[in-house]
């Protein structure tokens, strides 16, 4: 028996194994990392909970049309002496209770518990669009992220690259020196050269391996989970980008984005919190019924003293009401309450206006960077090929002993620096575009 235990558990392990090596080497791209994230933000799920306690607030202020249903009951008992109208003193002991149903509804309270309704929902759609704000400052923040991890990757790659250069060149150089053919001048400066670039290339790993971490943690992954990203990003709007008309663009973001709705929603339900705060000005009618019954002994005599349900079944009465309230003096409260109403709106009215503000500054700096980043990139492309080129004629004037391998290294640095900020700037113009397209539809399709 045992040694099929011991079989089964190895199964197992291996199955785990093979999970887990599957999934550590899955690509991940930009739009699995957002949903990944979206998934298991916890912010999130704290704004889906205030959502859902709306519902509830929804429900309850519609539960105020329905008419409310009490029962009641209560037994007591009096002992003791009182005197009549005339000064004659007699006991009063006695047994008695009541037992019975009462209802309240209310026929006319001036659209008040019609406007909270409304209220309540533009309260629920305002926190749709806060919760589709953050969704939207998750989403920028991992696309950061992922184009930063990118980066990070090809210009790791770049200073490898130069590091296997340094390394073939300082092979080279002791070969040479154990020939007698180089001094060891050259050598040490090919040693030195090698361990500068072998510094650069752990440093670059190191950004790498941070970039990648933080995106990690922009997902709400596990420091076990090992995370592949993906080499191309796959947004055919990217290959036709244009800046069209600047205004199209802004007025386009404006109506996409969610912080301007959710305020336009505010306001909106602070127009018809104003309508429910004024309806209590106007009279109120309430209707009422009440069916019940009572039961009485006194305990010091006979009289009264009848079986308990032929009392219940003998008092049992019935009760409608109708009743107006008229409001006359309610210590300025209703006026009070619709100044701050006004007080607030005016409040969201700003910063209604300051957020447009923003989103068209923060738009227009989108433009302007795009534009430089744009440029950058055609001219560090060009720098780019030319000190390519550049470097290659330093090669071969190292080869044939025209130039000092200082001066070939000083080429190839150069190169390199080149290379990085290419990079960077590629990036740059990857990471603005695709901001401007989300700020525009609201998606990354």
């Amino acid at each position: 028996m045992m040694p099929i235990v011991r079989l089964f558990i190895y199964l197992i392990c291996l199955l785990c194994l093979g999970v887990q090596q599957v999934w550590a080497q899955e690509t991940w791209d930009l739009k699995k990392c957002i949903a990944i994230a979206l998934d298991k933000n916890r912010s999130l799920d704290k704004s889906e909970w205030g959502l859902k306690s709306k519902e509830v607030d929804i429900r309850t202020a519609k539960n105020e049309r329905l008419p409310n249903l009490n029962g009641y009951t209560n037994v007591y008992t009096n002992f003791g002496q009182s005197q009549d109208i005339f000064g004659n003193a007699a006991r009063n002991d006695n047994f008695n209770g009541t037992l019975g149903f009462s209802s309240n509804y209310s026929i006319f309270n001036h659209g008040k518990i019609k406007h909270t309704i409304k209220k309540e929902e533009l309260l629920l759609a305002a926190g749709r669009e806060d919760l589709a704000v953050l969704k939207r400052e998750i989403t920028i923040r991992v696309m950061q992220r992922f184009l930063n991890t990118m980066l990070q990757r090809e210009i790791s790659h770049a200073k490898d690259t130069a590091l296997v250069f340094a390394q073939n060149q300082l092979q080279k150089v002791r070969k040479s020196n154990e020939l007698g053919a180089t001094s060891l001048t050259i050598l040490y400066e090919a040693e030195a050269n090698y361990a500068r670039e072998k510094e650069k290339s752990v440093q670059a790993h190191y950004a790498e391996d941070k970039a990648i971490l933080e995106l990690k943690q922009a997902m709400g992954l596990g420091i076990d989970v090992e995370l592949a990203v993906g080499d191309q990003l796959d947004f055919p709007f990217l290959e036709t980008f244009r800046i069209q008309d600047k205004s199209a663009i802004v007025n386009r973001s404006l109506d996409t984005h969610p912080i301007l709705k959710k305020y336009k929603f505010l306001n909106e339900s602070l127009l018809f919190d104003k309508k429910s705060i004024a309806a209590q000005r106007y009279p109120t009618v309430d209707a009422s019924l009440a069916l019940g019954s009572f039961y009485f002994n006194n305990l010091t005599s006979r009289i009264g003293n009848i079986p308990l349900f032929r009392q219940f079944q003998g008092n049992f009465s019935q009760q409608i009401g109708l009743s107006i309230n008229f409001p006359i003096f309610n210590k300025h409260g209703i006026k009070n309450a619709l100044q701050k109403n006004q007080i607030q709106l005016q409040e969201n009215l700003t910063q209604l206006e300051l957020e447009k503000e923003t989103i068209k500054q923060d738009l227009e700096k989108y433009l302007l960077d795009l534009s430089n980043f744009e440029s950058q990139y055609v001219s560090l492309n060009q720098i780019t090929e030319m000190s390519k080129k550049a470097f290659a004629v330093s090669l071969k004037s190292y080869e044939a002993g025209r130039i000092s391998i200082y001066d070939l290294h000083v080429s190839r640095s150069n190169l390199l620096a080149v290379e990085s900020e290419w990079i960077q700037a590629k990036y740059n113009v990857l990471f603005t575009q695709i901001l401007i397209h989300y700020s525009i539809h609201g998606s990354l399709d």
